[in-house]
C-alpha cells in the first residue's frame, strides 16, 4: 500500500508511505473520481499483486453517485449494464486512515468473481460462441436422428400391423373363390399391395439409426442423448457466462419464441379447420344422401359413414380444443411481441433512463405472459368441473 500511496496525491500534495497510519481529513468525502486517482496510484505502481486491480477502470460518472466500473480485458459496459452506488462496496468511515482506505478500495475491485458490469474477454466471447454453435448443431443432429428413428419405427410398426390383415383378405378369397367377383385381378392386387408392404419394411429397416461403437440406436437412447447434451449445455453455460450476459442476451431470444408461438397457432388453427370443413361436408352430405337415396343401399352404407366421421369430429374438437389452443397462443404471441416492440422503441412501459431497468421489467413482463399461457393450456386440459374450480 506504500507504493500506492507515494502515487496517489491529495490536495495537490503527494502522499507518504508514512501516511498509511494518519486518519484522513475530517472534510473527506469518498468519490469516484477517488477511486479512480487510486486505481491510477496503483497502476504507476506495477505491482504483481495488483494485476487485477491494473485493468479495472471507473468508465463515466452516472447520474449523481453512481459509475459503470469495468475491467480492460473484458470489454466495456454496454447499454444493458447497471451503474454502481458507491456505497454500496466502499464505506469511509470518520477513523479510517490512508492505508485502510486504499487496502478497502484495491480489496474490493481484486476479485474477479464480482460483477461490476465487464463482459466476456474476447477470447471467451469466441470460445463461447463457438460452443454455442457447437451445442445447436448437435441439438438439430440429435432431433434428426430422433425423427429418423420415429419414422422408422412407424414403417415397421405399421406394416407388421397391416400384413396380417392383407393375408387373411388374401386367404378368405382363395379359400372362397366363388365371393369373389374376379379372382385373377383379385390376386393381383393383394400381391402388389403385399410388394408395396415389403417395400415400405425394408425402407424402415434401412432407415434404423446406427452408429459405430453401439450398433443400433434405440429411441429412448437417442432421447436419452439429447437430454444429456442440454444437460452439458446448461453446465457449461452457467461456468463460462455471469448472470448478466444471460439477461442480456435475452431481449435477442424473444423473435424465437414469438415464431414458435406463432407457428403452434398456425398448426392448432389448420387442424380445426380441417375437422370443421369435414364437418360442413358431412353435414351436406347427410341431408343429401336422405334426399336422393330411398333405397336402403347404398345410401344406409353412405349415412353410416357419414354419421360416424361427424361423431368422431365433434368428439375430437370438443376434447382437444384446438379453436382454444390457438387462440391462447395467437393472442400470447401478440403480446410479446407488442412488449418488445415498446422495448425496441424505448416507450412505456419501457422509457426508464437506465436500460437495465427496461431489460429487467421486460424479462419479467415476458415471462409472466409465458406463465400464463401455460396456466391456460393447463386449464384446457382439465375437464369442465375442474375448469371451473380453477377459475
Amino acid at each position: 500500500m506504500g507504493d500506492v500511496l507515494r502515487h496517489l496525491a491529495h490536495e495537490g500534495q503527494r502522499l507518504s508511505e508514512a501516511d498509511m497510519l494518519t486518519p484522513l481529513p475530517g472534510d473527506f468525502v469518498l468519490t469516484w473520481e477517488s477511486v479512480d486517482a487510486i486505481l491510477s496510484a496503483a497502476w504507476k505502481t506495477d505491482r504483481e499483486e495488483l494485476k487485477w486491480t491494473l485493468f479495472v477502470q471507473i468508465a463515466r460518472q452516472v447520474r449523481r453517485d453512481g459509475a459503470y466500473v469495468f475491467h480492460q480485458r473484458y470489454g466495456s459496459p454496454d447499454r444493458y449494464k447497471r451503474y454502481v452506488r458507491l456505497e454500496s462496496f466502499f464505506t469511509a468511515e470518520s477513523d479510517s486512515t490512508w492505508g485502510s482506505l486504499v487496502e478497502e478500495v484495491i480489496e474490493f475491485l481484486d476479485d474477479p468473481k464480482q460483477e461490476y458490469g465487464w463482459n466476456l474477454e474476447p477470447a471467451q466471447q469466441h470460445e463461447y460462441a463457438n460452443s454455442v454453435i457447437t451445442y445447436r448443431r448437435d441439438v438439430a443432429t440429435a432431433e434428426r436422428r430422433i425423427r429418423r428413428a420415429l419414422l422408422s419405427r412407424w414403417l415397421r410398426l405399421v406394416t407388421l400391423m397391416v400384413t396380417p390383415l392383407v393375408l387373411a383378405v388374401v386367404g378368405w378369397g382363395n379359400l372362397w373363390p366363388e365371393d369373389v367377383p374376379d379372382l385373377r385381378t383379385f390376386n393381383i392386387v393383394t400381391i402388389a399391395v403385399m410388394l408395396v408392404l415389403v417395400v415400405v419394411f425394408l425402407v424402415g429397416f434401412i432407415l434404423r439409426v446406427k452408429d459405430e461403437k453401439h450398433g443400433v440406436q434405440s429411441l429412448f437412447l437417442l432421447r436419452r442423448d439429447l437430454e444429456i447434451i442440454h444437460d452439458r449445455w446448461i453446465l457449461n453455460a452457467s461456468k463460462a457466462r455471469p448472470t448478466r450476459e444471460h439477461r442480456d442476451g435475452y431481449r435477442e431470444r424473444i423473435p424465437r419464441v414469438i415464431e414458435r408461438l406463432r407457428r403452434d397457432t398456425k398448426f392448432y388453427r389448420r387442424i380445426h379447420n380441417w375437422f370443421q370443413w369435414g364437418v360442413f361436408f358431412a353435414s351436406v352430405g347427410t341431408t343429401a344422401t336422405t334426399a336422393f337415396w330411398d333405397t336402403p343401399q347404398p345410401g344406409k352404407t353412405i349415412l353410416i359413414v357419414l354419421g360416424s366421421f361427424l361423431a368422431f369430429a365433434t368428439a375430437v374438437t370438443g376434447y382437444f380444443k384446438f379453436r382454444e389452443r390457438a387462440y391462447n397462443l395467437q393472442q400470447t404471441a401478440d403480446q410479446v411481441e407488442q412488449h418488445a416492440m415498446a422495448f425496441d422503441l424505448g416507450i412505456a412501459p419501457y422509457s426508464d433512463a437506465d436500460a437495465a431497468v427496461n431489460l429487467e421489467r421486460f424479462a419479467e413482463n415476458v415471462e409472466m405472459l409465458r406463465m400464463e399461457q401455460r396456466k391456460r393450456e393447463q386449464q384446457l386440459e382439465q375437464p369442465h368441473q375442474g375448469q371451473t374450480d380453477v377459475i
